[in-house]
This record gives C-alpha cells, sequence and structure tokens, in this order.
C-alpha cells in the first residue's frame, strides 16, 4: 500500500513525525507541507500524480486541506484535525462536515496514531455485508433504524450486529447518548431538530476525541461511499 500524508504547515510536526511512523507498518508512506491556501497548485500537483492508495490530510484552524484533497481524489482520504485553536474543535467540524458525495475519514488528533491499526483491520472487508456495532437498546430510535435501512440500500449489502470486540467491525452507530466502542469508521446519528443546537457539536467532538474515524452527523451517504472507496482499494492496495 502506498500512503501519502499531507499537512498544511511544517509547525505540525509534532502530529504528521509520529503519525508518519506508525503507518509504516500498513505501507510505504511520503510525506508533504502542502497549504490548501496558500500553495493549492502544489496541493493538486501531488494528489494527481503520486499514484497513492490512501491519503491522509492534516490541518488546524479553517483546515480545508482534507475536503481539497478528497475533491481532487477516488481514493480513501483520512483528514487529521490538528488542535490549533479551540482544542481543534474548530478544525474536527472543518474536516468532518464535508457535504454529501465528497467523504473524508475525521479523526482527531489525539487519536491519530491509532489510524494505521484501524487501516489494518480493513484488509479483508467483505464486499456484501457490513459489520456494525450499536446500540440494540435503542433500535427503537428512528435515526438508527432508518440509518441501517439507508445503509444497506445505498451499498447493496447486508448490514449486520456485531459487537464491539468483532475482530470484522467495520464501525459504528453512534447516538448522542453514548460514547463510541469501536475502533472504525463511526457514524454520529440525531434527530434533524438537535442539529440545531451547538452543544451537540461539542458532544460530536467529545465523542470523536474519545476514538475512532468520523463522518458528518447523519452523513449516512458519505458514510457508505467511504465503504466502497476501502473495498475498491483493497483489490489493488494490498497486493
Amino acid at each position: 500500500m502506498k500512503i501519502q500524508v499531507l499537512f498544511g504547515s511544517a509547525n505540525d510536526e509534532r502530529v504528521y513525525g509520529p503519525l508518519c511512523r506508525s503507518l509504516e507498518k500498513c505501507g510505504s508512506v511520503k510525506m508533504e507541507v502542502a497549504s490548501a491556501h496558500r500553495d493549492p497548485e502544489r496541493v493538486r500537483d501531488i494528489v494527481q500524480n503520486c499514484g497513492a492508495d490512501l491519503f491522509v490530510a492534516g490541518a488546524g484552524l479553517a483546515a480545508h486541506l482534507p475536503g481539497v484533497v478528497a475533491s481532487l481524489t477516488q481514493k480513501p482520504v483520512i483528514g487529521v484535525s490538528v488542535n490549533g485553536a479551540f482544542a481543534g474543535l474548530d478544525s474536527f467540524l472543518s474536516i468532518v462536515q464535508m457535504p454529501r458525495g465528497i467523504p473524508v475519514m475525521a479523526v482527531t488528533e489525539e487519536n491519530a496514531n491509532g489510524v494505521a491499526d484501524i487501516i489494518n483491520s480493513w484488509r479483508n472487508l467483505s464486499s456484501d455485508k457490513i459489520h456494525l456495532h450499536w446500540n440494540r437498546n435503542l433500535e427503537s430510535y428512528s435515526p438508527i433504524q432508518k440509518a441501517i435501512e439507508e445503509i444497506s440500500t445505498q451499498s447493496g449489502a447486508e448490514v449486520l450486529w456485531c459487537s464491539p470486540q468483532d475482530a470484522q467491525a467495520f464501525g459504528e452507530i453512534v447516538s448522542p447518548w453514548e460514547l463510541p466502542r469501536v475502533k472504525g469508521l463511526n457514524l454520529f446519528l440525531c434527530e434533524k431538530e438537535q442539529l440545531a443546537s451547538s452543544n451537540l457539536a461539542l458532544d460530536f467532538y467529545a465523542k470523536a476525541r474519545h476514538e475512532g474515524l468520523w463522518v458528518g452527523a447523519n452523513n449516512v451517504t458519505n458514510f457508505v461511499l467511504q465503504w466502497k472507496k476501502l473495498n475498491e482499494m483493497g483489490k489493488t492496495a494490498w497486493n
């Protein structure tokens, strides 16, 4: 597997240094400093010509770099939110709340070094089954019911419940009342009306800092697209 790491500033070495070393357990790693704002053409050149199977991009503050990378490639993109201000909340929200159809898997600075283990756990993803954990005591909660149905419809795969410890677990569906238990790709679900509260953004960020990779709140489409991209990557990246 070829992994291209891009960070917006050389000042973020405290994050990308250990991250790159940890990613070496997945494959070959190349690191570049390139800013989406100050040098967008260089970012475009790197993304379109590096031949990577997977991208990991990190930035703080407005943190547009991961989203820009995702707009330039069909390969999976992991975005690292750097704690530049507001304890990294602004960066996390900039990365995770991507429009439908342009997915980025967001991870907080605190959990960046665990990304390699998550990637390796996806080596043998099933193409017709998605193993997910969710709280069965909340199955009657309508957003969970709807999300399970939409994930199955959009992916064409069977969605199967699994325990948090199951080695096949791809990720987790997480409600506002609980912390994540799976180190995978997690989907935060809530009632649409709850999104009007800024307090929910703080709760979302607290969950992300606990563990895992994330797509935007209620964004089933991007969750499924990430699964599809990772399945496609798996056909060649591990050879």
